[in-house]
């Protein structure tokens, strides 16, 4: 458990870098939320690419990410500097796979049970599949707010409140591209420099 916590940790360590700039403030466009939405809802193909930094109460660091998603099927990557201390999350609802920097392998039904048994804190993956579109995730309750263009500016749901910094436009759409979050063991900050959406 220790070693594996630590490999985590590492993985989120501090980098300094050159980073690609994110893309450009989205234009203010105003498109009922509705119309937004169920656009965002028709996005199942993705790649994204930036910077994570986590913060618990007694440890803090960031890595490059990059996430592949297919439908239900994802592949998540976090490196640290240098290519140092990497770790892999990937699957599918049923199956999800981490593999470690030193090439330790686990598996388990869902990323937050896998997370939770090996690294001590739940991170609700499954919800990020919809949060990083700027949606709230289905089948429990959320506490949504919305800005003047009909984008989700803050968002509460199952002990977390996410709030979107900075929207950029992709393929004529508005999608996030700087997303704060955090709950009572976690802070989370995301930096999305691209998006590939199909």
């Amino acid at each position: 458990m220790k070693r594996l916590t630590g490999t985590l940790l590492l993985a989120f360590t501090l980098t300094r870098c050159s980073t690609v700039p994110a893309p450009p403030p989205a234009p203010e466009v105003k498109i009922p939320k509705q119309d937004r939405q169920a656009a965002l809802n028709k996005i199942q193909n993705w790649d994204v690419s930036g910077k994570i930094a986590v913060q618990t109460p007694k440890d803090s660091g960031s890595a490059s990410v990059d996430w592949a998603q297919n439908h239900s099927n994802f592949n998540i990557s976090l490196m640290g500097p240098l290519g140092s201390g990497g770790m892999k999350l990937s699957g599918h609802p049923g199956n999800v796979t981490l593999v470690t920097a030193d090439g330790k392998s686990y598996t388990a039904s869902s990323p937050e049970q896998l997370l939770a048994e090996k690294w001590g804190f739940h991170l609700p993956v499954s919800n990020l599949k919809y949060w990083i579109r700027g949606l709230p995730a289905p089948g429990s309750v959320a506490d949504t707010r919305f800005d003047a263009y009909g984008r989700l500016s803050e968002l509460s749901q199952q002990g977390w409140r996410v709030r979107y910094l900075v929207y950029g436009r992709i393929n004529g759409i508005d999608l996030p591209t700087k997303i704060f979050a955090n709950s009572s063991a976690l802070n989370v900050k995301m930096m999305i420099y691209n998006w590939k959406v199909s």
